[in-house]
């Protein structure tokens, strides 16, 4: 069996343990944090980028399907990081434009070579911003990454300025038996909530497709 796979089956064994102990909102904080800690690890050895790669490979495609993605739409992910895999893997399987911001210079001067030494500078863009703030209005697909903090104020931001078409998808992580936590059912109240993709291979992560009300 490969690495990547042991290291998967590991993570979600963990986490489920850790779940049955852990309330669904600190469960959520730490999988974020374990995301975060393992990307700024990882970016300081690139021959390590394929595992790290690997890991959002079928979540970038269960995404992509699940907001019909195509070549044609403008895509804006939230909290690309130092290793910005998403925007790199939905650039290279739908031939989008993609803009990826982070609110980190550090991670932004990283996740510029990371796209450059991937060999997609034309086709993804990376920025530093605060996307509470960022215009929004010209994108048709927004991507929201785990671990962003004050997520609930981003996606009320989202909510009253993406366009009437637009499709955003949360990542976030589920409860144990795979359900939206308590603490993220005030997406009923902002959004049109569509289709929920459980990410299996990554640990409890699930991917929401949010619509405008």
């Amino acid at each position: 069996m490969e690495v990547n796979k042991i290291t998967s089956k590991l993570v979600r064994f963990l986490l489920e343990k850790i779940g049955i102990k852990l309330d669904a909102h600190k469960l959520k904080k730490f999988i974020d944090l374990g995301f975060i800690i393992v990307e700024k690890i990882l970016v300081k050895f690139w021959k390590l980028y394929p595992l790290y790669f690997d890991f959002y490979d079928e979540m970038t495609e269960n995404e992509i399907n699940l907001a019909n993605i195509s070549k044609d739409d403008a895509i804006l992910h939230i909290g690309s990081g130092s290793i910005p895999a998403t925007s790199i893997l939905l650039a290279k399987k739908s031939g989008a434009q993609v803009t990826s911001i982070d609110n980190n210079p550090r991670s932004v001067k990283e996740a510029v070579s990371c796209v450059l030494e991937s060999g997609v500078a034309d086709k993804v863009q990376i920025q530093h911003a605060e996307a509470n703030h960022f215009p929004v209005d010209k994108f048709d697909v927004i991507i929201v990454s785990q671990g962003i903090r004050s997520y609930k104020t981003l996606l009320q931001h989202l909510s009253r300025a993406m366009k009437s078409d637009a499709r955003v998808i949360f990542r976030t992580s589920s409860s144990p038996s795979g359900e939206i936590v308590q603490n993220d059912l005030f997406l009923k109240d902002i959004f049109k909530i569509g289709k929920i993709v459980a990410q299996k291979k990554n640990a409890l992560l699930i991917s929401i497709l949010l619509l405008k009300k």
